[in-house]
């Protein structure tokens, strides 16, 4: 299968559907952040229709690494499941239907290198509240349309600075950017 060719078409389908899939733009910036941290283990919230997902399996591919990926629709989930299927990512990637909210006390044992959130943007204090202790110490947490859809963000900036953590706003699409915190080692 030609997976570039595949991305391209998911591309199309979900733009033609409202599908909220990253831009190519900033796939490409979490595949270059998945190389630069050599990261191996990466959690995802908000799978969609796995646009994202199979961009992060491509590149958690090349370091030996592993998914996880949670979202709540289960449409989306059955068609992530499919299109990680078609494009032989699912030796890398662990897809859980369910609220993340419920989803992320389950992951107490794991590790993750990088973290990037892309669910429901009103739920981005508590997701990050929930997934930030299973962040490793110098590993990456990347919230997406921080610019765009900063104001559903209900209290997750004020968080930010309430606890003093540190977080750059990077602008990767003409509107639009994504929040990088990097977890600093203890």
């Amino acid at each position: 299968m030609d997976i570039q060719q595949f991305l391209v078409d998911l591309r199309q389908y979900g733009l033609a559907n409202t599908i909220p899939n990253i831009s190519d733009k900033n796939a490409q910036f979490l595949r270059d952040m998945i190389h630069i941290g050599r990261v191996k283990n990466l959690l995802e919230i908000g799978t969609a229709n796995g646009y994202s997902t199979i961009h992060l399996c491509m590149a958690l591919r090349e370091n030996g690494g592993k998914l996880t990926s949670i979202d709540y629709s289960l449409p989306s989930y059955n068609e992530a499941v499919e299109n990680i299927e078609k494009t032989g990512m699912d030796d890398i990637a662990t897809l859980i239907f369910g609220n993340a909210l419920v989803e992320l006390p389950k992951l107490t044992e794991a590790s993750f290198d990088m973290i990037f959130i892309d669910g429901q943007k009103k739920r981005t204090l508590d997701f990050f509240q929930l997934a930030y202790p299973l962040l490793r110490d110098g590993g990456f947490f990347i919230v997406d349309d921080v610019i765009k859809f900063s104001e559903k963000m209900s209290g997750f900036y004020e968080f930010l600075e309430q606890e003093k953590i540190t977080h750059s706003i990077l602008k990767i699409d003409e509107d639009d950017g994504v929040m990088l915190i990097v977890k600093p080692k203890k």
